[in-house]
């Protein structure tokens, strides 16, 4: 029933295309008597293949029915858009192909026609012939330039050319300033190509690149920070790990394991650094709380650590700092306590294997590893770490 009446308003838009169409012809003395008569025959046709419910033939009868003239190219347009969303992609090609063979159409409907063509061979993986398509309204186009650009980038995204994507980008940069955010991760991309590669210079180069389209770009700034510490570099290490507790603390937590490294070595005092990372967000993630109370407790003992704790799961419940308290005292009670501790515990632990940590801000996919591109959206820097016992996503993926 639904679809009888999507149809039905679909045949009274070429309906209205055509009586444009037809006004036109008349108006200008191409129409001919027998002709209108020839298109009034094609749309009872039409109808009766409507009303027999074979909407595809119905619809092809009204295509072959609907005059092409200017005033009819937008109705002809959407009517291929219509078939790319259906899934029937190669008569939207067919229907987009024969429009732009029209020699009567206006610079700016060629354009739209061609970019909508382009649009087609994308939807079936047609990525060269959509590629010449839109580099060809990139030079031509100023109304379409924009998005021309923006799917040429998607195109360069897909095949992970990463370079073409930074050349595009740059351009496209200067047509919509919110594309910084995701040109810094094309970089940073290259730069994982080239640490890979052992190019550390060309790595450090990229990244900075990174930072100077978006400069409170995390992903940079812990990239720069483990390849400045695979160079013995730690004083730049401390820049960079100090520059994320001030832009992002949220993401220090990842940082963890180059902190312990530079702790070790006597290169940066770590409690005042957590210090200063708990100071700068609020909440805090508990990551970074339990981290500081590892830190009191070898350095004042099991008391200041615990107060630590409580504090902040009285401002913040979360399963991970009750776990880290029940392995605190655990070894302190009394046998049978310690039995029900254990207890008690496998039962957090139970809650936190199906607990997810990160949440997709645009679309709400939720995953216990972080990655830096959405799965399901594909949006940039749109995954932040969850706090607290925020209640975990079913049926979500993994992230990888």
């Amino acid at each position: 029933m639904r679809e009888l009446v999507f149809l039905l308003l679909f045949v009274v838009a070429l309906a209205i295309g055509w009586f444009l169409g037809r006004r036109e012809a008349i108006r200008v003395g191409v129409m001919l008597a027998p002709h209108a008569s020839a298109i009034d025959k094609q749309y009872f046709i039409g109808l009766n293949y409507l009303l027999n419910e074979q909407p595809d033939e119905a619809i092809e009868t009204f295509i072959r029915a609907l005059e092409v003239n200017p005033e009819t190219v937008e109705t002809h347009i959407a009517i291929g858009k219509l078939f790319c969303q259906r899934g029937d992609v190669e008569r939207a090609i067919k229907v987009h192909q024969n429009l732009l063979a029209r020699p009567s159409l206006t610079r700016s409907q060629a354009d739209r026609v061609q970019f909508e063509l382009a649009r087609d061979y994308l939807a079936v993986g047609l990525h060269h012939r959509a590629e010449r398509l839109l580099n060809e309204l990139v030079e031509s186009s100023s109304t379409l330039r924009a998005e021309a650009l923006a799917d040429l980038v998607r195109i360069h995204e897909r095949e992970r050319d990463w370079k073409q994507a930074v050349d595009v980008g740059r351009r496209l940069l200067r047509e919509r300033d919110g594309f910084a955010v995701t040109l810094a991760h094309y970089h940073c991309e290259l730069a994982k190509e080239a640490i890979a590669r052992g190019e550390v210079v060309q790595a450090r180069r990229h990244l900075l690149d990174a930072l100077g389209c978006q400069r409170e770009n995390v992903r940079a700034m812990l990239m720069l920070a483990e390849l400045e510490a695979g160079q013995g570099r730690d004083a730049e290490v401390r820049k960079w790990l100090r520059r994320l507790a001030t832009h992002d603390p949220d993401f220090v937590p990842l940082a963890l394991p180059l902190l312990h490294q530079l702790a070790s070595r006597g290169a940066i005092d770590l409690l005042a650094y957590l210090n200063e990372v708990l100071d700068n967000s609020q909440p805090p993630m508990m990551a970074t709380v339990l981290a500081k109370a590892d830190e009191l407790n070898k350095r004042d003992g099991m008391r200041a650590a615990s107060d630590l704790v409580l504090v902040y799961l009285q401002q913040q419940p979360s399963l991970s700092g009750l776990l880290y308290l029940i392995d605190l005292h655990k070894d302190s009670v009394e046998p049978r306590g310690h039995a029900n501790l254990m207890i008690l515990r496998g039962l957090v632990e139970a809650l936190l294997v199906d607990k997810h940590k990160y949440r997709c801000q645009a679309c709400g996919f939720s995953g216990r590893q972080l990655h830096w591109q959405c799965p399901t959206c594909h949006g940039w820097s749109t995954i932040r770490p969850l706090k607290g016992n925020e209640p975990a996503t079913t049926g979500s993926q993994r992230l990888n």
